[in-house]
Formats: structure tokens, sequence, C-alpha cells
């Protein structure tokens, strides 16, 4: 599938005549070189005014400081000739040097690797990380991992079927070595092509859950009277593991697997405990109070998010596990999406169109119109927003359409359930536990192209999205 190529935006392109190059090492620590005369408006050449930012080197091997919007950029040797362009996307910085954005417009490399604010955010600025994450999907498994392993200080972390990859951890030291191993062409232009074998570049970047407050409410009761309680149906829940001590989830959980850095299972957040318990929590630490909406359903456990921060290469591994083995996999995370498609939503359609599993996933809680998050964007994922208690559209409550007009197919009710974080209940509130609630006990037949036949009782909110065809 393709997404539309880069819209207009104000751009500015330096071209660096006289970079002096800063050691990795001492950057930081030793006084900052007096910067070049500013090439463009928030550039310098050289280095930094001041100390106050951080430094992040890019997938070329080039560096750039980061001082809120102001930017100094330090070429790789032999580099130094090598224009770049910044442009600023929803906030966000992005420097991307010209011989890499043929590649970026094209979406075979990924617009995150040069997003310098976005990098600094999720803590792979170079103080921070040593490696610079990434994605690196194949034409042909063997070509390309022939040439990963030739290309300098890169480390296999992960086989990636569902996006024919690898989670690649490339070495900062040595990532213009990588990306002149990854990529062919000659001169300082937009030339450069992506190396045979290798189909695309992307960061393995961070998803985030969100959590707030919530109420009961939801129509499930009449629907466990008419005999509908989730039994049969397995449900995974992909999120930051499970207390398996909750009572609610006594003889509940089927399976776990942890698929981060963690020692375990164990949730030492609460989101994945709470959206479990809403799914098919018995309600036995309440009285029944609190009983999720799919009591009867048997749940699958994957804890893909170590912290309320989730590693792309994390959530992919989960989502390779759960699809084979769940009828319903939820996803209770998101991040902003982007033009082109990137490797959760890529993996979202593979697996649905290999396995027929549906991913519920949560539309995001920044109250945007046009701003529902990836992989909820995916073509086959069931996008899920919220109302409120009057039935109304919740302002926290991300919104349509997608960045190439297609609308967000369905608004189903907002969900509410108890998160038990200790013996006391605390209540949530966000468009995550709204996702849990969508699929609950109350099933109708609904058929949409490219979807599976059952699909959770919500009303669509417009028709299918358009089709983003490879």
């Amino acid at each position: 599938m393709a997404r539309r190529q880069w819209t207009s935006y104000p751009l500015v392109t330096v071209l660096l005549t006289t970079v002096a190059l800063i050691d990795p090492v001492g950057a930081r620590a030793a006084p900052a070189p007096e910067p070049a005369a500013p090439s463009a408006a928030g550039w310098t050449s050289g280095g930094p005014a001041a100390d106050r930012g951080a430094w992040v080197t890019l997938l070329t091997g080039d560096r750039v400081y980061v001082d809120g919007d102001n930017l100094s950029v330090t070429a790789a040797p032999g580099r130094e000739r090598i224009g770049f362009v910044q442009r600023s996307v929803n906030g966000h910085q992005q420097v991307i040097p010209n011989d890499a954005l043929r590649l970026v417009s094209s979406g075979t490399l990924d617009s995150r690797l040069f997003d310098v604010t976005g990098l600094v955010q999720a803590g792979y600025d170079d103080a921070h990380s040593t490696d610079l994450p990434t994605i690196v999907g194949y034409t042909d498994q063997a070509a390309g991992t022939a040439r990963l392993r030739a290309a300098g200080d890169a480390r296999i972390t992960r086989a990636l079927p569902s996006v024919r990859g690898a989670a690649v951890r490339v070495g900062k030291d040595r990532a213009g070595a990588f990306w002149t191993s990854m990529t062919t062409g000659t001169g300082a232009g937009a030339g450069r092509r992506i190396a045979g074998g290798v189909a695309r570049i992307w960061l393995d970047g961070t998803r985030t859950i969100s959590l707030d407050q919530s109420v009961p409410q939801i129509g499930a009761p009449q629907a466990w009277a008419a005999g509908y309680d989730g039994t049969g149906v397995t449900v995974a829940v992909l999120d930051t593991g499970v207390d398996a001590t909750h009572p609610d989830l006594a003889g509940r959980i089927a399976e776990a697997r942890n698929f981060t850095d963690a020692p375990d299972t164990t949730d030492t957040v609460g989101h994945g405990t709470h959206v479990a318990s809403t799914v098919a929590g018995t309600g036995a630490g309440s009285g029944g109070k609190y009983k999720g909406v799919a009591p009867g359903a048997a749940l699958l456990i994957g804890k893909v998010c170590p912290t309320r921060n989730c590693p792309d290469s994390a959530i992919l591994a989960g989502m390779e596990w759960a699809a084979p083995r769940a009828r319903v996999v939820n996803l209770s995370l998101g991040g902003t999406d982007t033009p082109e498609v990137d490797p959760l939503e890529e993996a979202v359609n593979r697996l649905t169109a290999q396995t027929g599993a549906l991913f519920v996933i949560a539309a995001g809680n920044n109250g945007q119109d046009g701003g529902v998050g990836s992989p909820s964007t995916a073509d086959a994922a069931l996008s899920v927003g919220a109302v409120d208690k009057q039935e109304k559209l919740a302002s926290f409550s991300n919104r349509g359409p997608r960045w190439d007009g297609a609308i967000n197919r369905r608004s189903p009710r907002r969900a509410w359930a108890s998160w038990r974080r200790s013996p006391r209940t605390a209540t949530t509130r966000s468009t995550c536990p709204a996702i849990p609630s969508s699929m609950g006990p109350r099933w109708r037949r609904r058929t949409w192209p490219g979807r599976p036949p059952c699909s959770p009782g919500s009303t669509p909110a417009g028709p299918g999205p358009s089709s983003r065809p490879r």
C-alpha cells in the first residue's frame, strides 16, 4: 500500500560549506564552537551557540543539535557538501539530507528517522542512546540479511516476519557506513537508491499507552441475559502485562508472553491489567460490580510495553504471536500517524489477511480532528473512538480523517470499567477502555471490504477507508 506523497510545506535547503566536526564523545563537555552565520532562519552550521539542547545522530551519520526549534547541523565526514532540508510538521522539526530526500518522499525511508524533535522525545538522542533502533524490511530475506551483516556496526535483534524484515540496532558511530551500505548511488544529490534485497527502513519508534478516568457505562448486562458473554472467544491484550493475582482475572488467562526487556509479564504500570479486566474480568474483586464486558472470554496476555512507552519491534512481535491464536487483538496504544505506511500499519494489514484476526486499536486521546493515531489508521484496523456519558463525542477522542482523507470508519460507545492497582479500586477514562468494551459480547455481523465478517457491535461513522494499494 502507498500513502500520498509529501504535502507542501515551507522548505529550507542548507548547503554546508564550512562545517566544524564535533567529537561525539566530547561534544557536550567541551565549549561549544562559535556558530557560522545562519544559512537560513533557525539554522547554523558547525555547532550550537550554547549547550542547552541535545545532539541527535541521523541514519546518515550526520548530527543535528536540537535546541527547541533552533537547529545546528554537523555533516558526517565526507558529507560536507550535502544539503539539508528542514521542515516543521505538527510542531516537530525534521532535518532530511538531500541524498535521503527522495527515499523519504517515496516512503522507502521512514520520515521519523529524521524527526529530530521526536528522536529526542523518544530518548534516542546521543546522550541517552549509543544505537539507533531501526526496522529493516526485505525484498529478499537472504540478500537483505547478508547486506545487514556487511553494514558495519548493525545488530539484528529480532526477526519480524509480519513486515518481512527484522529489528536492527545501528551503532551511531558507524551510522555513516550503514547508510552507505544500505543505499547505492553517487554524488551529493538526491539520487541515492535503496540497496538490493532491502525494501524499507523504518525507525523502531515508541508508542504510548493512554489513561485518564472512567465511570461505569455500557449495555453489557442485557447481552449477558441473552446468553452473550464472550464464551468461546479468545481475545489477545497487547499492553503492559498483567497482574495475574487480580481476583477478576482468576481462570481467565490462557497464556501470557513477554516481548520486552523486562524480566517477566508482571504489570508494573497497571494499564494492561485494567484493559484485560475490562475485556474479561469476572468482577470477583468487587462482588460483581466491575465485571468485564465479556467475562466468558479467554485472554492471551502479551507484554509489549515495559513502561508507558512501547517499542514498535516489541509490538510487532506480540502481534505476530497473537494473530494466529486470537479472534480479536486489542491494542490500547498508539502514536502519531505519518503519510507513509509505518511498520505497525503494514503488520495489521498483513496479519489480518493471513489470519482473519480483528485488530481493535485506540484512535487516541488528543482530541484532534485528523489526528487518529497509528496503527489504528491501518486499512484493516477497527479504529475506536469514544463518546461521553451523554452519548456525545468525547472531547478527548481523536477524530478522522486520516492523512489521505480516508474516514475513520467506526466510533463505538465509550467504555467504562474498573482498574485495580491496589486493594482500592481506581477508575480510568480514555479511548483505551473504549476498545476492550467494543470487543464485548454484543456482536453483530457486518461486512466491510477487506474485513473479517465479524466485528464488534458499533455503528460505522462513514464509509470504509480509501484503498491504498502497495
